[in-house]
C-alpha cells in the first residue's frame, strides 16, 4: 500500500531496497521517522507496530484518521484556496485553539496543497482533498 501523504525525505523510492533488508523472523517494527509512512505501509504486517514522530501534527493526523476518519473527510470537504492555505498555516504555527479534528485537518490540507508537500507555499495545481478518505490506509 502507499502513502496518502507525501512528504520531504519521504522514503517513497528507497522503500523497495529498506523492506527486503528487513529480517523475515521479526514481532515487532518500531518505525522511528514516521513521517509519510512509505516503508511502514508497505511493509508486511508484524506482531507489534509503533509508529513514531517528532511532529506532534502529523501523529493527531494519523490519531484522527485511525478514530475519527468521516469526521476528518467532513472538516476538511470542499475547501480549496490560497487564502485558507495561509489562515490555516498560521493557525497550526501559532497553536490556535482547535479541535483535534480541526488541527488534523488543517494540517493534511496544507501537506496535500503545498508545494511539494512542504507546507510552506500554495500549490498552484491542486491535490485535492475531496474524498481524501478514499486515499486513506
Amino acid at each position: 500500500m502507499n502513502s496518502f501523504i507525501g512528504w520531504v525525505g519521504g522514503k517513497s523510492r528507497l522503500k523497495k531496497y529498506i523492506i527486503p533488508l528487513m529480517p523475515e523472523n521479526v514481532e515487532r517494527y518500531i518505525e522511528v521517522f514516521g513521517g509519510a509512512g512509505w516503508v511502514f505501509f508497505a511493509k508486511i504486517p508484524h506482531q507489534t507496530e509503533i509508529f513514531n514522530d517528532i511532529d506532534g501534527n502529523l501523529i493527531n493526523l494519523y490519531r484522527q484518521i485511525k478514530n475519527n476518519c468521516e469526521e476528518l473527510q467532513s472538516e476538511i470537504d470542499w475547501l480549496q484556496s490560497r487564502e485558507l492555505f495561509y489562515e490555516y498555516k498560521k493557525q497550526i504555527e501559532e497553536k490556535a485553539h482547535l479541535t483535534d479534528i480541526q488541527r488534523a485537518a488543517r494540517y493534511l490540507y496544507l501537506i496535500k496543497t503545498s508545494f511539494g508537500s512542504t507546507k510552506s507555499s500554495f500549490a498552484t495545481a491542486p491535490k485535492g482533498t475531496y474524498k481524501i478518505i478514499e486515499q486513506l490506509p
